[in-house]
């Protein structure tokens, strides 16, 4: 349905990540997670070979081009619109729980049934990162 290339930037899933990007690319939909490392957002912040750019903007118009796409690579090059705008209700929910946690719901002094309708958006999971190797941004002493 969708070609290669066609992408949609959401909200991250993950409370480390602020953005993910959804993408085709071989034939099926694929998803990688845009980091923030020393104010450049980049798909891999802790490798210094992978492309990174001061704003989101700037990361993804360099994934446009598809001499600068690796195979393994994100190529973004047709957002996908969308067909309708969102609601002023699923706008309001996006705001508040971005400013809260799935259990800062229930601390909200709000109705049962407004609190409920509020969880039903918060996905956001916390990820546990193991990092392997020693971080080659951080100065070495």
């Amino acid at each position: 349905m969708y070609s290669a290339g066609t992408f949609l930037l959401r909200d991250s899933a993950q409370e480390e990540h602020l953005f993910s990007v959804s993408f085709r690319k071989y034939g099926r939909s694929l998803h990688a997670r845009i980091e923030h490392y020393q104010h450049r957002f980049s798909f891999d912040s802790h490798d210094p070979a992978v492309f990174a750019a001061p704003t989101v903007t700037g990361l993804i118009e360099h994934y446009k081009d598809p001499a600068c796409v690796m195979f393994f690579e994100p190529m973004l090059t047709a957002p996908l619109p969308r067909t309708e705008p969102f609601s002023l209700q699923q706008l309001a929910r996006a705001v508040i729980v971005s400013h809260t946690t799935y259990d800062g719901v229930e601390q909200l002094p709000l109705p049962a049934r407004l609190r409920s309708f509020l969880k039903e958006y918060h996905y956001r999971q916390r990820v546990r990162v193991r990092r392997l190797e020693a971080d080659v941004y951080l100065p070495h002493c």
